[in-house]
């Protein structure tokens, strides 16, 4: 995070699903060019791509218990 102050959040896997979700739906009308994007999308990318990282593990790590 370069420096800045982190927020952690604890979540379960369905809730991180559904915020995951909400997230995607607020930045999927935006381009893809960095120049032209808001810094605001960008950083809802970032939390999208560490939420995906993070119930990826999760899922992962269930199927490998059951």
């Amino acid at each position: 995070c370069g420096g800045r102050p982190v927020i952690s959040l604890n979540l379960d896997v369905k809730s991180a699903i559904a915020i995951r979700q909400v997230l995607f739906d607020e930045q999927k009308i935006y381009t893809y060019d960095p120049k032209s994007v808001p810094p605001r999308i960008i950083e809802i990318r970032n939390a999208i791509n560490d939420l995906d990282e993070q119930i990826e593990e999760v899922l992962k790590n269930e199927i490998a218990d059951a």
